[in-house]
C-alpha cells in the first residue's frame, strides 16, 4: 500500500513545483526610479501683449513739396537715415539771407565799437561833451544786440533747413507712407508722413494680482534687488501656439499702485526679438520665476489618477505593488513634477510597465523593458 502512494506523492510534488515555476514566470516586469531631489522654480504665469519700446510718427516740421522718398514701405532704416526730403531750396535761401544780415550787423557793430572808443578818448580830453560819449556807447550796445538778433535768425534758418530732411531717430521698420512724392506738405497741421517701429527688443506688458506682486517683491528682497536693478528678474514669453517659453528678457517696470477696478498691477518686461518673429500687438504667454528651491520630483508620466486622487505606484521590499496618494507641487525641468508628500527619496516608484497592476501584486523589477 505504501508503494502504491509513492507515485501519487511524487506527482503532487511535481505539480506544485511546476505551478510555482509558472507563477514565477508570470510576474509582471516593471521599471522603477527613486524620487530625485532637484531644483524647482515657482513661476508667476499670466498673459500679456507685446508692445514696441520705441514707436514714433515721422512728421513734417516745415512746409513744402515732398521732393524725395528714399525708402520703400516696410524697409528697415538706420538711425540718422534721411527718409523724406522736403524741398530745401527756399530754406537755403532764407539761411543765406540770415547769414548776410548777420555779416551786415557785425560790420555795424565794428563801426559802433570804433566810434565809441574814439568818443571816449575825446571825452577824456574834454573835446566832446559827455552826452556825445554816452550816445556812442548806446549805439555800440544797440549794434551788439542787433548782432545777437541776427545770429538767432541764422540759427532759426539753419534749423528750418535741417527740418527739410526727415530722419529716422532710431533703427526701425517703416510703415506704409501717408504722403506721396510731389505732394505739398503743410507743416501747420503736423502731418504724419510714416510711422517708425523699433522691432528689437520689445516690451511685454502683463498684469499680476496683489498676491503675485507681493511674492515677486519678497523674492526681490531676498535677493537684494531693488527697482533700479530689475534686470536681475527674468521674464520668459511665448506665443499662443508655443509649448514652451522660447523668448526671454528681464523685468524693467512695476506699476507704483494697484488698479482698484481690476485688482491688478501692471508689470513690464523687455524681450529680445533677434529673429524678428514677434510683432507689437501680439498676444503673449508670460511667466516670471519667483523663487527656486530644492524639491523631491518624479517623472510626470508616472503620476496616475484614481479614486484616491493623484497617485503613484511603488514597489515594496517584497516586490509587492501599492498605490499611494500624493500631493503635487511645481513642474520641474525634464518632464518631472514636484511631489510635496506621499513618497520619500528611497522609494521605488514604477515609471514603466505599471498599467493594469493590482494592489499587492508581486512584480519583477528590471532595468529595461522589451
Amino acid at each position: 500500500m505504501k508503494h502504491a502512494l509513492l507515485p501519487l506523492v511524487a506527482a503532487a510534488l511535481l505539480i506544485g513545483w511546476v505551478g510555482q515555476a509558472c507563477a514565477q514566470a508570470e510576474k509582471r516586469k516593471v521599471m522603477v526610479e527613486a524620487p530625485t531631489l532637484v531644483e524647482v522654480t515657482l513661476y508667476l504665469e499670466t498673459t500679456g501683449t507685446f508692445r514696441a519700446i520705441n514707436q514714433v510718427d515721422l512728421v513734417a516740421r516745415v512746409s513744402g513739396t515732398l521732393e524725395k522718398v528714399n525708402f520703400n514701405d516696410g524697409d528697415t532704416v538706420r538711425k540718422g537715415d534721411v527718409v523724406f526730403l522736403i524741398e530745401p531750396e527756399p530754406y537755403r535761401i532764407s539761411l543765406a539771407a540770415a547769414e548776410a544780415e548777420l555779416r551786415q550787423q557785425q560790420a555795424n557793430l565794428q563801426q559802433a565799437v570804433s566810434n565809441a572808443a574814439r568818443q571816449e578818448g575825446l571825452s577824456a580830453k574834454q573835446v566832446v561833451s559827455l552826452s556825445a560819449n554816452e550816445s556812442a556807447v548806446a549805439q555800440r550796445l544797440a549794434a551788439e544786440a542787433q548782432v545777437e538778433a541776427a545770429k538767432t535768425k541764422v540759427r532759426s534758418a539753419d534749423i528750418n533747413l535741417s527740418y527739410t530732411e526727415v530722419k529716422a531717430p532710431f533703427d526701425g521698420i517703416l510703415s506704409a507712407r501717408a504722403a506721396d512724392l510731389g505732394a505739398f506738405i503743410n507743416a501747420a497741421s503736423a502731418p504724419k508722413l510714416a510711422s517708425l517701429v523699433e522691432p528689437d527688443p520689445l516690451h511685454v506688458l502683463f498684469s499680476a494680482d496683489e498676491r503675485q506682486v507681493i511674492a515677486i517683491r519678497r523674492a526681490m528682497a531676498e535677493r537684494h534687488i531693488d527697482l533700479r536693478s530689475l534686470g536681475a528678474i527674468r521674464v520668459e514669453a511665448g506665443l499662443q501656439g508655443d509649448a514652451t517659453y522660447p523668448y526671454s528678457g528681464y523685468l524693467d517696470y512695476i506699476a507704483p499702485e494697484l488698479d482698484s477696478a481690476s485688482g491688478t498691477m501692471t508689470l513690464r518686461g523687455v524681450i529680445a526679438n533677434t529673429h524678428r518673429l514677434l510683432s507689437p500687438g501680439m498676444f503673449a504667454r508670460v511667466r516670471v520665476p519667483i523663487v527656486t528651491r530644492k524639491a523631491l520630483t518624479v517623472p510626470e508620466a508616472a503620476i496616475g489618477n484614481s479614486q484616491l486622487g493623484r497617485t503613484l505606484q511603488i514597489v515594496d521590499a517584497e516586490g509587492k505593488v501599492a498605490a499611494v496618494k500624493v500631493a503635487l507641487g511645481e513642474k520641474a525641468a525634464g518632464g518631472r513634477r514636484e511631489v510635496v508628500n506621499g513618497v520619500r527619496e528611497g522609494d521605488r516608484v514604477i515609471v514603466k510597465g505599471g498599467a493594469g497592476l493590482r494592489a499587492r501584486e508581486v512584480v519583477e523589477v528590471v532595468t529595461a523593458l522589451d
